[in-house]
């Protein structure tokens, strides 16, 4: 099938535009009718001016708060919560924003505009009458390369930052924001008979960036040979097909048809944006932020940073399905640069050993807690922590698990081991403790309320602690640890459910001052944990509540609708899960299809959100269980995949005929046995090292 993103007009508005990036430089090819306008982005162009902040030692607060929630006054709790663990009061917000490096303008007269972008090789095309304009970003030279037609005029600069002072000379750019990091913009051109390459490359202080040097001469066809070799290989092989007609049609009017219920394989070419996104965004040394690595804001939407409690995780939940292990490694170096400061903010908050990671952060990784109201809560780092799990049991990389995934998991269950609170019931405790975002009746104004024992919080102590004990187990060591795991996680309290059947979100039932909140917390042991697989006591209760809070007027976010179709496939669902995957595409997408949050904010969560869910409809691996086909809509009748990944070095490839699979190809890099599931059988399948074995349906 063919992925390509095409229109017939100018961008016009910068969310219409087509990102092209490397990880780390990153530019969003738009415009209007008298010129293609290339915003510049580099990874590590935050402000700088809070880089060096710190939490401030309360800790000796920490028995007077849980002191007022364990008695029952929440309201005080939260207060006090917020007064000693909300914030440094004086100091105002100290999250720095991502920032734009500049715009690069080439100035072209007249004609209709027709645009591509390619996401099979990352190249964009713009045409305007006699005009051609292409740009990639190198995976191999590094530079952004672009080449116009005819005769050019060029233009650098930035929008006006009084923050920022600002020399520019022809084609050079240099900022320094006050109290903050440096950058330089560099563009060279290198005319030619017909047309003129420009290469464009930018430095940031923030991590001793140089520019690259240019080089004498550049041919644009043979940095793009150069280029696409490397591009492909970040992008994986992981394939869709359906057995629908093909679309030449531009991509706003496939989105029309699509609203009217035509073109159902429109969801594969938003998979396909999906996986490129991830390569373009994530082939860098920073994971990608809320926009990825595209922002022309000066003043971007909650500073365009590292949201921990969704929307990071959600943006690479596509990666071990889709075998991108190498796009996945920058949040991983990113958690671990944060170790030193979360070691820090884990001691002066709470007293405790371990790491404590905040609601949000930037660029530093520095670990404060900076939003009074929402950012009481402790459960960031077991949720990041998952994403080490899954890559190794994935890929069984033995090497990883013992120097980076048992390492991380140890500071999070170190933490556990301090923060829980063995009470006199004989069970550990979990306060304070928040569901995020979310609140109920009797805490007054505050944004979120204070809580002991969220089920969230539960779950995730849970899953850190269980976790823990395979690794060390595997790794045969941590016996003493191992044993005092064991004994914590026997004493968690159990989740329990309400008067309508629901899994409680909180430590009991209460009255929700917003029954249809964007967030789906609690639900998190459905997906993308697995610790409520099939058969589990506690999934029907969990389905219940997303019913109930979808009935509520739920999921009215870009990431939390892609949420809640990844949770319909997994739940088998199928034709639920196209619907909101219908609606994340329909209701929560630019024409470009760059998912929005209201009022029409960028954030790429909600594209990798949807990607994820694509994913899970075709292939679900959950409980020791592999399920293919398992939420399969009608619309996509007949089809195929190839390279989808399992835990266990799994590759999976299948055919599939009117609903139901008629051949499967498996392939392990290492030995195993899995348990297949797909029309409703199951397949006991053993594979020795590097075998293929293909079961006819």
């Amino acid at each position: 099938m063919e992925h390509i993103l095409r229109f017939s007009h100018p961008a016009g508005d910068y969310k219409n535009g087509l990102p092209i990036g490397n990880g780390r430089i990153a530019a969003m090819i738009c415009g209007d009718e008298k010129s293609i306008r290339v915003s510049l982005n580099h990874e590590w162009l935050w402000r700088g001016t809070h880089r060096f902040r710190d939490c401030r030692n309360v800790s000796s607060h920490l028995p007077e708060v849980r002191e007022a929630l364990f008695s029952g006054d929440l309201l005080t709790g939260t207060r006090l919560a917020n007064d000693y663990f909300g914030g440094t009061p004086g100091e105002g917000y100290r999250i720095d924003p991502y920032q734009p490096a500049g715009d690069l303008i080439f100035a072209v007269k007249g004609g209709d505009r027709k645009r591509t972008l390619d996401l099979s090789s990352g190249e964009v095309r713009v045409t305007a009458g006699d005009t051609e304009f292409r740009a990639f970003a190198s995976f191999a030279d590094g530079f952004i390369v672009a080449r116009i037609s005819g005769d050019v005029e060029l233009s650098l600069g930035r929008a006006d930052d009084e923050e920022c002072e600002l020399k520019t000379e022809g084609l050079r750019l240099c900022g320094v924001f006050r109290g903050g990091v440096s950058f330089e913009v560099r563009a060279k051109t290198y005319p030619a008979a017909e047309y003129t390459t420009v290469l464009v490359d930018i430095a940031v202080s923030a991590n001793g960036g140089t520019l690259l040097p240019f080089p004498a001469d550049a041919d644009y066809d043979a940095l793009f040979a150069r280029h696409l070799p490397e591009f492909r290989k970040a992008l994986g092989n992981a394939e869709i097909e359906l057995d629908t007609p093909e679309s030449g049609l531009d991509t706003d009017e496939r989105l029309k048809r699509f609203k009217a219920g035509d073109d159902p394989s429109l969801p594969v070419l938003y998979f396909e944006y999906g996986r490129y996104l991830l390569a373009s965004g994530s082939s860098g040394e920073l994971p990608l932020n809320l926009q990825g690595k595209w922002s022309e804001d000066i003043r971007p939407a909650w500073e365009c940073d590292y949201h921990l409690n969704v929307n990071l995780q959600m943006a690479y939940w596509p990666a071990a399905a889709l075998g991108m292990g190498k796009q996945e490694d920058p949040l991983f170096t990113f958690c671990e640069r944060c170790v030193p400061y979360a070691r820090e903010a884990a001691r002066k908050l709470y007293g405790c050993r371990g790491v404590c990671f905040p609601l949000q952060t930037d660029s530093s990784c520095r670990t404060t807690p900076e939003s009074t109201g929402w950012c009481v809560w402790i459960g960031a780092a077991a949720w990041l922590a998952s994403h080490f799990t899954r890559r190794w049991r994935y890929e069984k990389d033995e090497t990883f698990l013992k120097n980076r995934a048992y390492p991380f998991l140890k500071e999070v269950a170190a933490f556990y081991e301090d923060y829980l609170v063995l009470r006199e019931d004989g069970l550990y405790h979990i306060a304070p403790s928040q569901s995020p975002e979310n609140k109920f009746e009797g805490t007054g104004d505050y944004a979120v309320s204070i809580l002991v024992d969220s089920a969230m919080d539960i779950e995730l102590a849970a899953e850190t602690l269980s976790t823990c004990i395979e690794m060390a187990e595997n790794l045969g060591v941590d016996d003493a640890l191992r044993k005092k795991w064991s004994d914590i996680l026997a004493r968690l309290p159990a989740l329990t459910t309400d008067s309508k059947g629901r899994l409680n979100e909180f430590d009991k039932e209460r009255v929700e001052t917003e029954p249809g909140h964007r967030h789906l917390s609690h639900l998190y042991g459905l997906y993308p944990g697995e610790l409520f697989p099939q058969g589990h006591p506690l999934r029907r209760a969990a389905e219940i509540s997303l019913d109930y809070r979808l009935s509520h007027g739920g999921a009215y976010t870009g990431w939390s609708r892609a949420w809640t179709a990844c949770i319909m496939a997994r739940l088998g669902r199928a034709e639920d899960c196209y619907k909101h995957l219908t609606a994340l595409i329909c209701d929560f997408a630019t024409e470009s299809l760059l998912d929005l949050h209201p009022p029409r904010i960028f954030q790429i969560d909600g594209n990798m959100g949807g990607c994820a869910a694509v994913c899970e409809m075709l292939l679900s691996a959950e409980g020791g269980t592999v399920t293919l086909l398992g939420a399969l809509p009608e619309e996509w009748g007949s089809g195929s995949f190839r390279h989808l990944k399992a835990p266990g070095t799994l590759d999976v490839s299948c055919v599939w005929r009117d609903g139901r699979a008629e051949t499967i190809e498996l392939r392990a890099e290492q030995a195993g046995t899995w348990t297949l599931r797909t029309g409703g059988k199951e397949y006991a399948v053993a594979l020795s090292q590097g075998e293929t074995k293909t079961l006819a349906i």
